[in-house]
């Protein structure tokens, strides 16, 4: 018997559940809910397709090579998704939404071509920024032993995909990625959350910068 839309995504649910149950990177089942509130809310006011919103920003980070290495993950989500007999049409597109997501430092091929593409990568991007953006900032940083703050080591610019993988320190990940991200938002939603989430990174960080100096 084939499950309406509603039964796939609480199956699509419970898989997300599984799957990023043993992440300690800010990569896990919660940063997975919120992207998926977040496209929910810029979808309401955006437009596009609901189901292939829903079901691409539960997945989004189950194909990051950073959480899965495997050489086949694309396929295997195509798979995955067929299981539900969900038309090869609409597979096609979540697979390309969940692929557009990533930023990979500003060199990722696969470029937004829908409105579902863009609702769901702003709503992922939207929780790289603000406070929550600062707390997976550093959790990120300290899961992969990087420094936090190393004033000689500067933000770099005009990064290959291998450069921005390199490690730097979790401060200049704010120069390098998390201040660039509000003026790429494509929906009018996430532009306007991602303003107010912006100043707030600003504000830590000149609160950062004064207290490492001892004048705060």
């Amino acid at each position: 018997m084939e499950m309406n839309q509603e039964e796939i995504i609480n199956s699509v649910v419970d898989y997300v559940r599984d799957f990023h149950a043993e992440d300690s990177t800010g990569h896990d089942f919660h940063h997975v809910m919120r992207v998926y509130r977040n496209a929910m809310r810029i979808q309401k006011q955006a437009g596009g397709d609901e189901f292939i919103i829903r079901v691409a920003s539960l997945l989004h980070d189950t194909i990051d090579e950073k959480l899965n290495g495997g050489e086949h993950v694309v396929e295997d989500t195509r798979h995955y998704l067929r299981s539900f007999s969900i038309e090869e049409a609409a597979v096609e597109r979540i697979l390309y939404a969940m692929q557009a997501v990533s930023f990979k430092g500003g060199n990722n091929a696969f470029e937004v071509k829908s409105i579902e593409d863009a609702v769901v990568q702003d709503a992922d991007r939207l929780d790289a920024l603000g406070a929550i953006g600062i707390a997976r900032t550093f959790i990120f940083g300290g899961a992969k032993n990087h420094e936090i703050h190393n004033p000689e080591a500067g933000a770099r610019e005009g990064m290959t995909l291998e450069e921005y993988r390199e490690e730097n320190t979790m401060i200049n990940h704010f120069h390098e990625k998390l201040l660039k991200l509000k003026d790429l938002m494509h929906t009018d939603a996430a532009k306007e959350l991602a303003e107010a989430r912006h100043r707030f990174m600003e504000d830590y960080l000149e609160q950062f910068h004064a207290e490492w100096q001892g004048e705060r």
